[in-house]
């Protein structure tokens, strides 16, 4: 099939064949038969003729087959591996056929702007459910945005708000959470083979369970619904077992990095920007004057929304809060806004949640008008709808508040957001 080359590795492909590589060969094998087409024609053509070989042992015991002028391999080849050998044989056949990239990932649901960049330099900005992806960058680009997508083997993720994920799939699940706030189901893995996450200051081993990640340059927060989660913090090496009902932060503050107990999600909360831009989204204004601290918004610019391309000026929130405890909406509490515009203007108020157990719950909306200067407002959460008051369903069971976004679309109004408060019911 092809030509003896000295670039390539036909020891390391034999051994392959045989079963013989570890975790780090094999992946260093995938990369490079993804990126060299005759790496990958190569390893097809040690796997036909070992399968070659064994057929022809079997019909003549007493004489096996070697090809001339190929690299000699072992004669005893286990039937299990060459089976696989098959198999990973029709996938190289595919692959070389489909440009060298491998489906890996199913779209089931998309909210909001995203966009996805391939390996090759390909990049979609829209991205329809049922649609299959070869791994790759993944990014939520707005604060309404949502992307879920599912492995083969069922496992999900979940990217909530503005999150920059890298995901591959080359034997061994890998996420590179850049960014932002991923949630994860997942199916049992292999014991050597476990789902690895990524973060700037972390590492995240997981078999099986469901779990939630926030991460920014500096923090990892970790919480574990189901199963258990080993994180390893990066600076130092420490590790720490998380199981279920537990969270655990590791920080480039080189704190101590204790596993709690999940705190029960508070009901009553209300924000404090007086520690400074720490959760925020926006541009932080300390108190000055007779002005409180507050968060002004800031531009930015959405290429997909239902509105088409829009500009919004925002304020965003990321929960928890500061490394508090998780933040519960009930279907009877309110929130409280308070702030300060310039002009009038339509207020777009969204919240992004979690469901209790874990898992994506949806993003909210309700809208007021505000008037210029000092501005008030209580909205209901049962007022709260998908799309803009586009649906008639509203909450109807507690959920975790994982984001708010505050915003104005196509109008500066000069938004600034002095509190934001959760309360009960009245």
């Amino acid at each position: 099939m092809s030509a003896m080359n000295e670039n390539i590795p036909w020891e390391l492909l034999v051994r392959y064949a045989e079963g013989e590589c570890d975790a780090q060969e094999t992946a260093a094998l995938s990369r490079r038969i993804e990126a060299e087409p005759t790496v990958a024609a190569a390893l097809a053509e040690v796997l036909l003729q070992a399968v070659l070989v064994r057929d022809d042992a079997q019909a003549h015991p007493e004489q096996p087959a070697v090809a001339e002028n190929k690299p000699r391999w072992r004669t005893t080849v286990v039937l299990g591996t060459m089976a696989a050998g098959v198999a990973l044989l029709l996938s190289l056949i595919w692959l070389l056929q489909n440009g060298g990239e491998r489906d890996i990932l199913t779209v089931t649901q998309v909210d909001g702007s995203v966009r996805w960049a391939g390996a090759g330099g390909e990049v979609r900005d829209t991205l329809a459910t049922g649609s299959t992806l070869p791994g790759g960058s993944l990014e939520t680009v707005s604060d309404d945005a949502t992307l879920v997508v599912a492995f083969a083997d069922g496992t999900s993720l979940t990217l909530l708000g503005r999150t920059v994920a890298t995901i591959s799939d080359e034997g061994q699940k890998t996420v590179h959470l850049r960014s932002g706030s991923v949630s994860a189901d997942v199916r049992p893995q292999h014991p050597q083979r476990p789902l690895l996450t990524h973060t700037p200051t972390a590492l995240l081993e997981v078999l099986g369970t469901r779990f939630e990640v926030d991460s920014d340059e500096a923090n990892t927060r970790l919480a574990v619904n189901e199963g258990r989660v080993r994180l390893t913090r990066l600076m130092d090496g420490r590790s720490a077992e998380v199981p279920a009902q537990h969270e655990a932060v590791a920080s480039l503050s080189g704190a101590e990095m204790p596993v709690m107990r999940r705190r029960e999600p508070e009901v009553l909360w209300r924000s404090d920007f007086s520690t400074g831009p720490n959760g925020t989204q926006g541009r932080w204004l300390p108190a000055g004057g007779e002005k409180a601290p507050r968060i002004a918004a800031e531009p930015v610019f959405v290429p997909k929304s239902s509105r088409g391309p829009v500009t919004i000026h925002r304020v965003g929130l990321t929960l928890p809060w500061q490394d508090r405890a998780n933040i519960q909406v009930r279907p009877d509490s309110r929130v409280r806004l308070r702030g300060h515009a310039t002009t009038s203007a339509t207020l777009e108020v969204m919240l992004a949640c979690m469901k209790t157990t874990g898992g994506y719950a949806g993003n909210w909306f309700q809208q007021r008008g505000i008037s210029a200067g000092e501005w008030q407002m209580e909205l209901p959460v049962s007022a709260f709808r998908h799309w803009h008051a586009q649906a008639k369903n509203a909450p109807q069971e507690p959920l975790e508040l994982r984001q708010m976004a505050i915003y104005t679309i196509g109008t500066d109004a000069g938004l600034e957001v002095e509190s934001v408060e959760v309360l009960g019911a009245k």
